[in-house]
């Protein structure tokens, strides 16, 4: 009923309504028209081929075994009827003898050679504007097979029906008439196309300067040409001997070029991933896996059958994969992705407490973030009352927040909230050997540290955010006479941060907000690293004159420790400021919600309206929201950067199951270690034996 329904919705649809009928196809071949029109019917064919029908036998997957069915009773009808069999083998030769397959071996599948966003505007084209006619094989892959598992259909084709496929292009073929094996020319074409272009592009600066002794003449690549001709040349004198040891070079040079690309990639996790040379790596790797699928097929003896049909299935399956602008991202983002998850990883490391002495350091160090943030919440206080337009009081706020925030860091304090992000891919960097039970008892003594770590952070922060903010209130009204606040913005802002309010998804809106920080402060470091800016900065000699070599030194070594923490904090201040406005002004009801700024906020409310509030609901509502916003702040920032690392680390679902499954474990048997440092008999002991397992 299922197949019977979607069957009816492909036709309403008009996807099959106007294809011809199988005897029309086999009977009526186009044998003398225009190339175009042939080129039409073999579409119509293969269409009609793998269009949904009942052609299921059994002990074969269904949706496989329908298009070999119907690829076989194609063959049957044309056993069948000789003279329909003839037609459409001349057709067949004829559009093989018009059209031009290098195209088809050397770009099919591959990635283009100029940039992603150039690449990505290509692959949108092709996908919104209809194709084009051309005399190119390749193009005309695009029309034969644009579904996604076209590949898997022919890649399951049994060599009694390609066979069969193979005896229709030979049948009743005369001398003049081309077949499959007059394809040997525009194979050996696109050999020496392909190791032209592996010359240019393994040889450019970008390449070339990531390799060591980089010499050009020494490069694999640009020996690859050579070495090639060389083949070339010993099969047309016949001689066997020198064509093997000439293959076996040409060989190696593939395995040398293999090595150099490991190198480059080397150098990339070691000095910064820019996405041009992530670019020309996915390139290089996919035209030598195409140099060497094509030079088994050109200078095999006989090549089988089913070697044939695994690589037409393969051009279509790396077609389909170069026409996905989604394929697309994730393999040029994959590796700038594990990068910012390593530069996160190596910050998140100073995040996390591990024995009480770091425990008691994390908490004083928060202590410090709630006193700057207690005069950061004043400040903000202080923006408001200028009543200034949205977007002045936007960039006021931004430049407050970011203010704070840096001097946060820079005088080695903790906000708490700026953890997870960091600290998250620092546990995916230690979840790779996680199906040994040492190395994931290590891991859940690691999330247990975080988790506390967290929680030292964010008590720090309130335990000296709420004494610090009653302080300056009652600096204010001595000096003034007035309180914080008035008192109907005091009111209203407790109802804000009503737990039954908006608050909530507003704390998880800015948990997004923490973790897009971190990216950014990843991909700041990264860009830094990769354009050695530190370096630049140490040795430039305006600098050197002006400062002298020692302090221009420390100026570039300042740089380069602190520039990921100056992006993440003064990103994440300018979102903070501005979005709350930008959302105002386009009508959309956001705000942001910070548990220490919250916490803030909260105390001046109180402070201004008096003790009695302290006994109200709405208080106590506040209260309630103050914990869900630290929850939701936490929560989410820690979630995304978490499942960021964890597809960035290709961490799969056996791995995550088991690490949940200990974890759940570890709560039952010693819940207060997720909060203090002790052990489960009260103890600090596992702490001290746990740490020197610790990298």
């Amino acid at each position: 009923m299922a197949s019977r329904l979607k069957l009816w919705r492909d036709r309403f649809a008009g996807r099959h309504s106007a294809l011809p009928t199988l005897d029309v196809l086999a009977s009526a071949p186009p044998a003398g028209d225009a190339l175009e029109n042939r080129l039409n019917w073999l579409v119509d064919v293969v269409q009609w081929i793998r269009r949904p029908g009942h052609d299921v036998e059994a002990g074969a997957t269904p949706e496989l075994q329908i298009q070999a069915g119907r690829l076989k009773r194609f063959l049957d009808v044309l056993d069948r009827n000789p003279e329909w069999k003839r037609s459409v083998a001349q057709t067949l030769r004829s559009i093989i003898k018009e059209t031009s397959a290098l195209e088809l071996f050397t770009e099919t599948g591959l990635p283009k050679q100029f940039g992603m966003v150039h690449e990505m505007g290509e692959r949108l084209a092709r996908k919104l504007l209809p194709p084009a006619g051309s005399a190119e094989l390749g193009v005309l892959f695009d029309r034969l097979f644009p579904h996604a598992h076209d590949d898997e259909w022919i890649e399951k084709l049994d060599e009694a029906t390609l066979q069969r496929l193979h005896d229709l292009f030979e049948f009743e073929a005369v001398a003049e008439e081309r077949s499959w094996g007059d394809l040997t020319d525009e194979l050996e074409d696109a050999l020496f196309q392909l190791a032209a272009q592996l010359r240019i592009s393994g040889c450019s600066g970008a390449i070339r300067s990531r390799i060591k002794h980089g010499r050009i003449r020494e490069l694999p690549f640009f020996k690859l040409t050579g070495a090639l001709q060389a083949v070339v040349e010993a099969r047309k004198n016949r001689d066997e001997a020198t064509l093997l040891a000439g293959l076996n070079h040409v060989r190696g040079l593939m395995e040398n070029c293999h090595q150099a690309l490991e190198e480059v990639l080397g150098h990339l996790e070691l000095r910064g991933v820019s996405t041009d040379v992530v670019y020309q790596l996915a390139f290089l790797e996919a035209a030598l896996d195409r140099f060497g699928a094509l030079l088994e097929l050109n200078f095999n003896a006989e090549v089988p059958l089913m070697q044939i049909g695994g690589f037409v299935a393969r051009l279509v399956r790396e077609n389909r994969a170069r026409e996905s602008v989604r394929e697309l991202l994730r393999q040029n983002f994959h590796l700038l992705t594990r990068k910012i998850v390593e530069r996160n990883a190596e910050t998140g490391e100073h995040y996390i407490a591990r024995t009480p002495r770091e425990y008691g350091k994390m908490l004083q160090s928060a202590a410090g973030g709630g006193v700057i943030m207690a005069f950061t919440t004043w400040f903000k206080l202080n923006i408001l009352g200028w009543h200034l337009p949205a977007l002045p009081q936007g960039l006021a706020a931004s430049l407050n927040y970011a203010t704070g925030f840096v001097g946060i860091q820079l005088s080695g304090a903790t906000l708490a909230t700026k953890q997870p992000a960091n600290t998250a891919p620092a546990l995916a960097h230690r979840m790779q050997e996680v199906r040994d039970p040492a190395a994931q008892e290590e891991l859940i003594d690691e999330i247990v540290y975080l988790i506390r770590s967290q929680f030292a952070s964010i008590v720090g922060n309130l335990v000296m955010v709420v004494p610090t903010m009653l302080a300056l209130h009652l600096a204010i009204l001595a000096v003034t006479g007035h309180p914080m606040m008035r008192a109907d913005r005091a009111a209203k802002m407790i109802q804000s941060l009503s737990f039954f309010g908006p608050s909530i998804l507003y704390a998880g809106f800015t948990g997004v907000l923490l973790w897009a920080s971190s990216l950014i402060a990843a991909w700041a470091d990264n860009w830094f690293v990769c354009h050695r800016i530190g370096e630049a900065l140490s040795s430039d000699r305006r600098l050197v004159r002006t400062l002298g070599t020692s302090r221009a030194l420390r100026f570039g070594r300042f740089w380069s420790k602190n520039i990921a923490g100056l992006a993440g904090n003064i990103s994440f201040g300018v979102m903070l400021g501005l979005i709350p406005e930008l959302a105002a002004f386009a009508g959309v009801p956001l705000d942001i919600r910070h548990v220490t700024l919250s916490s803030s906020m909260l105390t001046a409310a109180v402070a201004s309206l008096g003790t009695p509030v302290l006994t109200t609901a709405p208080f106590w509502l506040a209260a309630l929201g103050i914990a869900g916003i630290g929850f939701m702040n936490v929560t989410v920032s820690f979630s995304l950067a978490m499942f960021v690392a964890i597809r960035a680390r290709e961490i799969q679902s056996p791995e995550r199951r088991a690490i949940y499954r200990s974890l759940l474990h570890r709560l039952l048997r010693q819940p207060l270690s997720f909060v203090l440092p002790v052990g489960p008999d009260g103890s600090s002991k596992i702490q001290e034996a746990a740490v020197t397992k610790s990298p």
